[in-house]
């Protein structure tokens, strides 16, 4: 049979390419990202809006950013009732207080405008958040994690999903403690169903339906199934802390934040580089001075840049010399009884050395919270300090906070970092080594943040492990310290300090506070030592976790409503995504 022959295409024919249609391959397009947009959203991750300030500073809501006018400081403002408003009703932002100085900022009324309107910065939107569903965790939230969830109260309003943010602390089977700030925990404590009241009802009641056992806090719900500051829970933490909170024991212990937390929770206390020149003409001392200092001398063993607002401290002796901090407030407002923490345009009122205490700016231009608000007049006595340390050869510098009785040192010499403490029970905690081993710049910062001490070499830290930690103290009730546990010469006088030996510049000075969770139940027109011994117990249900905003003094969370019901967990929040100054994890 004859071979049918085949022709053999030359290389230079060239097959004829399909006519192309754009319209059609638009529309491929727009459908691919829409059916990607969905998966994403419908099982990996989605998008939120803060609308409110609980979580601030760590996420912010509605809010304008301000600088100070006589310091120079820049700070968000809470401005969610000037957007939104509350109960149908929007009030104006009409003045703030700065957190660094604490000038009363009042913005200027703008003539003609009705309803009336102030010249103050333009409303920004609230951090847009990305969360992490729950289908794609590898574990369940951790102790710390950011989370979102439907309203358990209220998952729906007007058909809207009320969506809350908060911070895990508690899960299912714990007591959670609030006490002078900080939390602890217990998963020892059992409450059975059968015991019983002396009037015979339930001392632990369970709910019909299983649904309802997040609710607590307001008494239209029914049943606080929280079992708050029940017997057995009360005379567990009593015994527990004057055990001082032992680890391991079957007691309450005390809850420790991770690092990357920690610098997430800083709140800002003083920028020794921004300095109001106007209470310097005052002649309001400097907040950082030489203790040694005489009237006549005002600087004995520093050179400082300025005397009147020194932000450069030159050390250059043999002896261990110190430049210490003093708080000051504002005590007495002429025209009131009241207790304020703040100064203003033509006020030439001194200021007096204070203790540390939880003012947040953002919630100081807020309506419905009081600047004198007792929950911000408490103190703090966590604190962070960070300074840049030029060495010369053979120079140490030490690092020192106070807390109560106790001070803290954080000693840099020769390669290494030394940890002790002076005051009752004073220990040395060990030695590290560190990247401080001879002449240069080194940023140092050194933290006591849940009776744990940290420590940073250009913002890398040293691990110490569990070997930095020390014990929950209670006020000593010694001479000259307060039901809150501070004393004049510790908190008030040196809270923080520097001490240099040898050749040295100390400059870029700042202090920081902790977060301080505050309580619900304490009788806020009292501040006696009964109350602040006291603590607010909650018990978490199975299949729960207890919820807190890190805005402790303005947060509807599980204190005020109640628990959250796992079912209702919509995920994890991971990254602001918007705005772009804000972009960046979420610790």
């Amino acid at each position: 049979m004859a071979e049918t022959a085949t022709a053999v295409p030359k290389p230079d024919d060239k097959k004829k390419p399909l006519p192309r249609d754009p319209l059609r391959e638009a529309i491929e397009t727009v459908v691919f990202v829409v059916v990607l947009v969905l998966l994403l959203k419908l099982f990996v991750t989605e998008a939120f809006v803060i609308p409110t300030g609980s979580m601030a500073e760590t996420l912010y809501g509605y809010q304008k950013i301000v600088t100070c006018p006589k310091c120079g400081h820049e700070f968000p403002v809470n401005s969610h009732d000037e957007v939104e408003g509350r109960d149908g009703r929007k009030t104006p932002l009409t003045g703030c207080v700065c957190p660094n100085c604490r000038f009363d900022l009042h913005f200027p009324l703008i003539p003609g405008t009705t309803p009336p309107q102030y010249d103050s910065p333009p409303n920004r939107t609230g951090d847009r958040v990305l969360v992490l569903k729950p289908i794609y965790h590898v574990e369940a939230p951790q102790r710390g994690d950011v989370v979102v969830f439907k309203f358990p109260k209220e998952p729906q309003q007007k058909q809207t999903a009320q969506n809350y943010i908060k911070r895990v602390q508690g899960f299912g089977g714990e007591t959670l403690a609030i006490h002078r700030g900080k939390l602890f925990v217990t998963r020892s404590l059992e409450y059975p169903s059968n015991d019983l009241d002396v009037d015979g009802t339930p001392l632990y009641p369970r709910p019909a339906d299983p649904h309802d056992l997040w609710r607590g806090g307001d008494s239209s719900l029914g049943h606080d199934y929280r079992y708050p500051n029940n017997q057995k829970a009360v005379e567990l933490f009593e015994k527990s802390r004057l055990a001082g909170f032992p680890v391991g024991k079957g007691y309450f212990e005390l809850v420790r934040k991770p690092t990357a937390q920690v610098l997430a929770d800083m709140r800002p206390v003083w920028d020794n580089d921004q300095q109001p020149r106007e209470l310097a003409e005052q002649g309001v001392p400097p907040r950082w001075h030489d203790p040694l200092a005489e009237s006549q001398k005002p600087w004995v063993k520093w050179t400082p840049d300025d005397p009147r607002r020194p932000r450069v401290f030159t050390h250059a002796g043999d002896d261990l010399d110190w430049v210490r901090y003093r708080h000051l407030v504002w005590t007495r407002d002429p025209n009131t009884t009241g207790i304020r923490r703040y100064w203003t345009w033509g006020d030439h009122t001194p200021p007096e050395p204070g203790p540390v205490d939880n003012f947040l700016a953002y919630n100081a231009g807020e309506p419905g919270i009081s600047r004198q608000s007792t929950l911000e007049r408490l103190w703090v006595g966590d604190l962070i300090l960070e300074c840049e340390a030029e060495l010369g050869s053979g120079a140490e510098v030490v690092l020192e906070l106070s807390k109560g009785s106790r001070r803290y040192q954080a000693k840099f010499s020769g390669g290494q970092v030394s940890l002790s403490s002076t005051g009752p029970d004073a220990k040395e905690f060990g030695v590290w080594p560190c990247k401080v081993s001879g002449p240069g710049k080194y940023a140092l910062r050194f933290a006591n943040v849940d009776c744990r001490l940290r420590v940073w070499v250009n913002d890398r830290l040293i691990d110490f492990g569990t070997d930095a930690d020390h014990s929950f103290a209670e006020p000593d009730q010694a001479d000259g310290t307060d039901p809150e546990g501070w004393t004049e010469a510790n908190d008030v006088a040196a809270p923080a300090s520097i001490g240099v030996k040898g050749a040295a510049t100390i400059r870029r000075v700042k202090l920081f506070r902790d977060v301080y969770y505050t309580r619900t139940q304490i009788d806020h027109n009292t501040r006696s030592l009964i109350e602040h011994n006291k603590a607010d117990l909650y018990y978490i249900q199975p299949g729960h976790y207890l919820c807190l905003g890190d805005n402790s003094a303005s947060s509807s969370d599980s204190r005020s409503w109640g628990l959250v019901p796992e079912r209702l967990l919509l995920g994890k929040a991971v990254f602001v995504f918007w705005p772009a100054s804000r972009i960046g994890f979420i610790k």
